[in-house]
């Protein structure tokens, strides 16, 4: 048990460098790829980035993402989700894992988007934070996070989200669950090329900025490459669309700990004509 306990510190050290506890992880193999700039983008997995943007999806769709973080099982992130449009708005269903045995945080979330006109959009998401560490037992909270997209032009648009405005309790001591705010753009330049920026900011850390850059070689498929700070990493990926289904595999490179591998699979359930 010492053993694992020393682990545990091990981890926490380089976890609390890169992001702090229950923070939301990008579940974006895309985004991840361009930096981690996903607040625009109008796929499934906006409904881990910013569920306004979820409004513009037009099918049913599920994806799935994974990631060994620094190449550490233990670091492990994995997690799925599912988008419903209906008559009244999109609906957005998600859950994920983060960790492992010793210590492990999990999330789940219900979310709602919607169109206000043609070009603007607004999400909220309901979510449970559960996190597990041994010796300590569980604990568990309740927050929400919230977005707006607007689409100023048809190719240039900004986004904006906070998650846990209302900086609740992880359930440990006084252990506050961090409030982080994005603010976002996009510019189509071509019908090849994609660009993207953003600025996070944790309210208790400095901001982080991260800006990324999509080449659509063919269709089917996309080079794409990013780079953030706070903590410095490099990112690059590559997105394969076959039909419904699309695979977007990404890493993220830190010089000290290493490179971060993440694949993300989707399939959207076209509607019968």
């Amino acid at each position: 048990m010492k053993k694992k306990i020393r682990l545990l510190f091990s981890l926490c050290c380089i976890v609390t460098a890169v992001r702090a506890g229950n923070e939301p992880f990008s579940a974006s193999a895309r985004s991840n790829a361009m930096g981690g700039t996903g607040i625009t983008l109008t796929d499934m997995f906006a409904v881990f980035n910013n569920q306004a943007s979820m409004a513009f999806v037009k099918d049913v769709t599920a994806g799935i993402f994974t990631e060994r973080r620094f190449m550490m099982s233990e670091l492990g992130y994995h997690a799925g989700g599912v988008v419903l449009p209906t008559r009244s708005g999109v609906f957005g269903l998600s859950a994920a894992y983060a960790g492992f045995d010793v210590y492990n945080e999990k999330k789940a979330g219900l979310s709602y988007a919607r169109l206000f006109s043609k070009h603007i959009s607004g999400g909220i998401q309901f979510d449970y934070l559960g996190t597990s560490i041994a010796e300590y037992g569980n604990a568990a909270a309740f927050t929400i996070e919230a977005g707006l997209l607007v689409k100023i032009t048809d190719k240039f648009s900004t986004g904006a989200h906070v998650f846990n405005p209302v900086r609740v309790n992880a359930g440990f001591a006084d252990n506050k669950i961090p409030t982080t705010l994005k603010l976002g753009v996009s510019y189509e330049a071509s019908d090849k090329v994609w660009l993207a920026a953003e600025a996070k900011k944790d309210i208790d850390k400095a901001a982080q900025f991260c800006a990324g850059i999509e080449y659509r070689m063919i269709d089917a498929f996309h080079l794409r490459a990013g780079f953030q700070t706070n903590p410095a990493m490099y990112t690059f990926g590559a997105g394969i669309n076959i039909q419904q289904l699309r695979i977007d595999l990404a890493t993220t490179y830190h010089q000290v700990l290493g490179v971060s591998p993440q694949i993300a699979v989707s399939y959207a359930f076209a509607k019968k004509k």
